[in-house]
């Protein structure tokens, strides 16, 4: 990309990077790096004294331009490379999600930032491009129309009617909800509301809203609502179930790869002396966790409480029937 063609914005953040690192550039020489007419230079210094408050002397020894304040930064978006590499990642990861609502606008927030940076920066993070990849598995597609007017009704405080797809019972149905907060949990959107129709927070999966409607009623989030609490109030995005202190054995083997993460804020392992080990948490006993346990299939078993560990029983039992 020619220097001429490109925008005041980034010639300016090259100067402020020539500054900030005392290359002590002079006027000639910065229209020729920028090919600009050497009177531009003028203005653009002059606009970063006066408009952006930046100490810019000029050193007469040196015959350039220096900041008089020793580390002083630009007070304008300044990214280190290291920063930019992180919002790369994050580019690349919003990439393997098909119908990810935001996927196209940061892509586009990603190429401006790279384009009011130097070139350097920007060479280097394309030989990343071959380094870095991301394989969240499938996840549930989102109308783009849907996230928006959900993120505008939450920062509004829009009380709004939603027809939803609810999965368990394979209907419809009509609701009016006070949109709280959007999650993103395991590559899939969720929306926490409160619903009328319920009169408790849900959690809504964001791609099986079928209509969104705004009304003209507006809605306060209740000061007792902790979010916090909330998502902790269950094993994962189910919500409910009943509270027990849950022991779970997992064998040496699969107990290497349990040890490698925090499942909850109560857990306690105990470590056993042939290399197994129990894990205890006290957690709601939900779908969610049932399927979680049996998912490690015979390197896992619940022991505690009797109650679940006898539900469990029977689901392995239905399983080990489905290969009679």
């Amino acid at each position: 990309m020619p220097f001429s063609t490109r925008p005041p914005f980034r010639r300016i953040i090259e100067i402020d990077y020539l500054l900030g690192q005392k290359k002590y550039p002079s006027a000639p020489q910065l229209a020729e790096r920028f090919e600009v007419d050497i009177r531009t230079v003028y203005r653009d210094i002059e606009y970063m004294r006066d408009q952006l408050g930046a100490p810019i002397g000029f050193d007469r020894k040196r015959n350039g331009y220096h900041y008089t304040e020793e580390g002083y930064i630009l007070p304008i978006l300044r990214l280190t490379e290291g920063e930019l590499v992180a919002i790369f990642l994050a580019e690349r990861v919003l990439a393997q999600y098909s119908g990810t609502p935001y996927y196209a606008r940061l892509k586009s927030a990603f190429e401006k930032i790279c384009n009011s940076l130097p070139e350097t920066v920007s060479l280097n993070l394309s030989l990343a491009a071959g380094s870095f990849s991301f394989q969240p598995g499938p996840v549930r597609e989102t109308e783009t129309e849907i996230f928006d007017r959900l993120t505008r009704a939450i920062s509004d405080g829009r009380r709004l009617r939603m027809t939803y797809f609810t999965q368990s019972r394979n209907e419809l149905t009509q609701r009016l909800i006070d949109p709280y907060h959007v999650l993103n949990y395991g590559g899939d959107w969720y929306l926490i509301a409160h619903c009328h129709l319920r009169g408790c927070p849900r959690d809504f999966a964001i791609s099986r809203i079928r209509v969104l409607e705004e009304t003209d009623e507006f809605f306060v989030i209740p000061a007792d609502f902790d979010l916090e609490a909330y998502l902790s109030s269950g094993f994962g995005i189910e919500k409910g179930g009943r509270p027990a202190d849950v022991v779970i054995w997992f064998d040496p083997y699969q107990a290497r790869w349990i040890r490698e993460k925090q499942w909850d804020e109560s857990e306690v392992r105990e470590e056993r002396a042939d290399g197994s080990l129990l894990l205890r948490m006290r957690v709601p006993v939900t779908g969610e966790l049932k399927r979680w346990v049996l998912s490690y299939g015979s390197h896992a078993a619940v022991l505690e409480p009797e109650w679940l560990r006898e539900e469990m029983k029977e689901e392995a039992g239905k399983v080990l029937g489905n290969y009679s």
